[in-house]
């Protein structure tokens, strides 16, 4: 009833898929294990040698220790083809009657299919199927025997990969029938449950995820400015607009450009040039600005995203261009700073 549970265990693992944590397909790997052997199910004659024949019965200690290394090729991501060299251990044996006691010991090379189930991408669980074949040998007495043959071998077990190449693994391995009774006097199942290490060769290690780069901070779009002679638009020392100025203002109202950024806020600025007093000035082009933006704001722009501001002959166009100039020449090269500027915002 064990060795069907044990089987039916290996086939259920072989049958599953989905998710793999095992080495990359098409690379190899190789390990050493080391552990707890134990033999069951044993079974003798008394045929080992005058003194044995006594003896009618056998007490056994079946506990000791086992290890071996293996290597294998990944065939894919869950199936992969293993081989290796195992010790079983051995078992001490005492015959009743005043017997001698004696010991069985086997070892043997296996080769099995590995079938993997991953439950991360670092863990799976396999199973593996295959066959051993072993050498047993009993000593009693001064005496010694050995017997070979091949027998089925399953296991079960989990690996846990450390890194791509390292891994450990934790396994219970059964071999049945180690040994012939008739040509070596004792034949038992041998098991062992061992921790072991994996090195796999040639994994694709993979590349460090560069974090993103920062969004790049958002670029204010520049304002659209609009210049507006002031010549043309009011009278001189004047205000109040001209029809030629409605006329301009109902132009730029309707551009393409002013129309695109109508919900956008919009900065109207005055200016004038230099000639009288700076008070002055400042409150003759802020008064400009004023008018500007009423004939806006008539024509349907928000007063909400208007403001005004008078900056008098600062910030002149002509610089020191006119300064030799004097009367209506004057006058006349003055005329780019007297200017009114719509300003509309990017946003």
């Amino acid at each position: 009833m064990k060795k069907t549970l044990v089987a039916l265990t290996i086939l259920n693992a072989c049958t599953m898929s989905t998710a793999f944590a095992a080495a990359d397909a098409g690379t190899w790997y190789g390990g050493a294990k080391f552990g707890w052997s134990h033999y069951s199910d044993t079974s003798a004659n008394n045929d080992f040698n005058d003194n044995m024949r006594q003896a009618t019965d056998f007490d056994t200690n079946s506990d000791n220790v086992g290890g071996g290394i293996f290597g294998g090729y990944q065939i894919n991501n869950w199936l992969a083809v293993e081989g290796g060299y195992d010790y079983l251990g051995n078992m001490q044996f005492n015959g009743n009657n005043g017997a001698a006691g004696g010991k069985m010991k086997s070892q043997g090379l296996q080769l099995s299919l590995k079938a993997s189930y991953g439950l991360s991408d670092s863990w799976d669980l396999y199973g593996r199927a295959g066959a051993m074949g072993y050498r047993a040998e009993t000593e009693a007495a001064g005496h010694s025997t050995f017997d070979t043959g091949v027998r089925p071998l399953l296991a079960v077990g989990t690996e846990y990969a450390f890194t791509p190449s390292l891994a450990g693994r934790l396994e219970y391995q059964w071999v049945s029938n180690v040994g012939n009774e008739n040509q070596i006097g004792m034949t038992a199942d041998a098991s062992s449950v061992t921790a072991g290490i994996v090195y796999r060769f040639g994994q694709n290690t993979p590349e460090p995820v560069a974090a993103p780069a920062p969004a790049p901070a958002p670029v204010a779009e520049a304002p659209k400015t609009f210049n507006l002679k002031s010549d043309v638009m009011f009278g001189y020392d004047s205000a109040t607009l001209t029809n030629e100025g409605k006329a301009a203002i109902n132009q730029l109202y309707h551009s393409p450009d002013l129309q695109s950024a109508t919900g956008n806020t919009t900065l109207v600025i005055g200016y004038s040039d230099r000639t009288g007093s700076a008070s002055y000035n400042q409150a003759l082009s802020a008064r400009r600005a004023q008018a500007v933006a009423e004939q806006l704001i008539g024509l349907g722009m928000s007063a909400e995203n208007i403001r005004t501001e008078g900056r008098g002959a600062t910030d002149s166009v002509t610089g020191n261009t006119c300064d030799n100039m004097t009367g209506s020449a004057l006058k006349n090269c003055l005329s780019p700073d007297r200017r009114v500027v719509v300003q509309i915002s990017g946003q």
